[in-house]
């Protein structure tokens, strides 16, 4: 059963302790970092985010041109894992939404998510011509994507003082995490990647 290749991606800052405080970028990722997302944003045929993210930040999920200095080449599919939360997508890029009920909505894709296993809804996304997707959702979609063992690339940009507290911080939030995970300064702060970071050319 295929899928798409899932590359996750969020923001983190140092909370002054031991952890770190996951979340969607917002105000954290610096003009660096927004410039790496949104050009990782168009390399990629969609980005997910959980349904409460999407219900209480309303994130456009779109490539940008005064973040990345030019103008789009492409734009990504939108993917919300809704569970139960009911989810009004407005009209835009094409949308799926996963959801434990039956959407009634005719511009969005309803692809049905019956338990937490992730592999039928993303085999569904992979049958609709999803080859590769940038998760960008809040702690709880993280998680859920790495204990299944399904993330193929990470990307974190942490604000931290230090290389060794935002290694830290991620993995005490997270748990293990790929032996491959390396870090680097990176604009305000410091960037974590792992993996082979892979997905459609943009023409």
């Amino acid at each position: 059963m295929g899928r798409p290749f899932i590359h996750i991606n969020f923001a983190a800052e140092d909370a002054g302790g031991s952890d770190v405080g996951l979340a969607h970028a917002g105000n954290i990722s610096c003009c660096a970092d927004w410039h790496r997302v949104h050009e990782l944003r168009e390399r990629y045929d969609a980005i997910a985010v959980g349904g409460r993210t999407w219900n209480l930040d309303r994130p456009r999920l779109t490539v940008r041109a005064e973040r990345l200095g030019r103008e789009p080449r492409r734009q990504p599919s939108r993917v919300v894992f809704a569970g139960s939360h009911p989810c009004d997508i407005p009209p835009g890029a094409r949308a799926f939404v996963v959801s434990s009920h039956k959407g009634v909505d005719h511009d969005v894709v309803t692809l049905t998510m019956a338990s937490h296993d992730l592999q039928e809804p993303l085999a569904s996304l992979h049958e609709h011509g999803i080859e590769s997707l940038l998760v960008e959702g809040g702690p709880m979609l993280l998680r859920s994507f790495l204990r299944q063992g399904l993330a193929d690339a990470m990307t974190v940009f942490v604000r931290a003082g230090t290389a060794e507290a935002a290694d830290r911080g991620v993995r005490d939030s997270l748990g293990a995490l790929p032996d491959d995970f390396r870090v680097r300064a990176f604009g305000e702060g410091f960037l974590l990647e792992a993996g082979r970071i892979e997905a459609v050319a943009v023409s």
